[in-house]
């Protein structure tokens, strides 16, 4: 068994637990992005994949967090960047401690553990140029947000950017921003400003700090309308309409991209337990 296969059964394992405390309190949660294309595709995770996306709707994501933060156990832990100041991630992440992960997609080198990925799914407004308003205010406080930690958070390595994220790129590795904008200052503004629109009462809503952004914007009944994926063997909930979602972020969905691209974290296992 690779250590890559090591670390995703490990992952597998936080997110048994993670749907297992959702399950216990009524929580609803989704699975998002590469973690829901790979129940589509593959029937558990896309080959090359090394993390697992969920996202749950604001209300159940603020109760997950509290009950995260006291109920799981070692060598679980739930790390978001309101209980820890060195957390980078505007996301909240629970990690399994007992393993190594080396991170090289930022300029800095780091070390991480096995990770699932837990994003709060917010309202957007109904009318679609008041949604392209709000995305675009929403966009710029993701550029200062991923300058303030430029050298440690952007994947400089990432092969199919389009070319005005190239231009960002190329200015964030000019102008070291991060020595002048405060990081949790700007996550609190984002925070803020993602929470302008109840999920509950509105037509539209999206997990906006995921990798794809206003891609990953839907009617909100792609949520209300579920099925259960089978992700390695676990049944997880996910857009019944699976093909308008995937279609949507990633274009021809069922055929992999290049090799030079499937490793986006550009990560290297180097210990499990």
């Amino acid at each position: 068994m690779t250590n890559l296969r090591k670390l995703q059964l490990m992952e597998l394992d936080i997110l048994k637990q993670v749907t297992e405390l959702c399950s216990q309190h009524g929580l609803r949660y989704y699975l998002l992005g590469g973690t829901f294309l790979g129940a589509v595709r593959h029937h558990g995770f896309i080959p090359w994949d090394d993390d697992i996306d969920i996202g749950m709707p604001r209300k159940d994501f603020e109760k997950f967090c509290e009950l995260a933060e006291e109920q799981l156990s070692e060598p679980l832990g739930f790390v978001s960047y309101k209980n820890n100041a060195e957390h980078i991630y505007f996301h909240p992440r629970v990690y399994n401690f007992n393993s190594r992960v080396i991170d090289r997609s930022g300029m800095e080198e780091k070390e991480t553990h096995a990770w699932i990925d837990v994003f709060p799914l917010d309202g957007m407004p109904g009318s679609r140029f008041v949604r392209k308003l709000h995305g675009f205010r929403l966009l710029f406080l993701r550029l200062l947000f991923m300058y303030s930690q430029f050298d440690k958070i952007v994947n400089v390595n990432l092969k199919n950017r389009v070319w005005y994220e190239k231009v960002l790129i190329s200015v964030g590795k000019v102008i070291k921003f991060d020595r002048i904008l405060d990081t949790h200052k700007i996550m609190a503004k984002i925070d803020r400003t993602m929470q302008k629109y109840d999920y509950e009462t509105s037509s539209y809503v999206g997990n906006f700090m995921g990798a794809y952004k206003m891609k990953e914007v839907f009617p909100k009944n792609y949520y209300e309308e579920t099925a259960e994926y089978a992700f390695e063997g676990l049944m997880c909930p996910a857009p019944k309409d699976f093909d308008a979602v995937l279609s949507q972020m990633y274009g021809d969905y069922m055929t992999p991209p290049e090799k030079s691209v499937q490793n986006k974290h550009s990560t290297e296992v180097l210990e499990t337990e």
